[in-house]
């Protein structure tokens, strides 16, 4: 477990745990006007939880598509004060198709490119840009925010 002032992270399904660059990502992205936002591969759902807690109105959707990596996700925001304005969805990006727009897009994307991959298929989802690149979320930004 791994907590927070507010929350706690419990993350021993997910293949990525809490890191630096999660929790800068949460901390530092400027959420404060938006209205509606998408969390791309949420993980454990720690940057969710971070917006949610920045901005008190904000309703967040976080999409993630490793079965395990859900379990922690729903755990976590189940257990957190903003459960009532986040929703994780079983989604892969290239599946999944908004209905509304959204004022903010965030992501940790899996970020190794062409380097040694792991035997864990599950660590290779969520660390190496195979399944999902830089060029599909800007292509999905560009159709889905306001």
């Amino acid at each position: 477990m791994f907590r927070f002032k507010q929350f706690a992270i419990r993350q021993e399904n997910a293949a990525m745990k809490v890191g630096t660059d999660g929790a800068l990502l949460g901390a530092w992205c400027d959420v404060s006007k938006a209205n509606n936002i998408l969390d791309i591969g949420t993980g454990t759902a720690i940057i969710a939880m971070m917006v949610a807690q920045r901005n008190s109105s904000a309703a967040i959707t976080a999409i993630e598509i490793d079965e395990k990596a859900l379990i922690d996700a729903n755990f976590n925001v189940k257990n957190c004060p903003w459960a009532n304005r986040i929703k994780i969805i079983e989604s892969s990006l290239q599946k999944y198709n908004p209905t509304l727009k959204f004022d903010s897009i965030i992501s940790n994307p899996p970020f190794f490119e062409n380097s040694l991959k792991s035997n864990s298929h599950q660590k290779v989802k969520a660390r190496h840009a195979d399944s999902m690149h830089y060029s599909d979320i800007l292509a999905f930004a560009s159709k889905h925010l306001s």
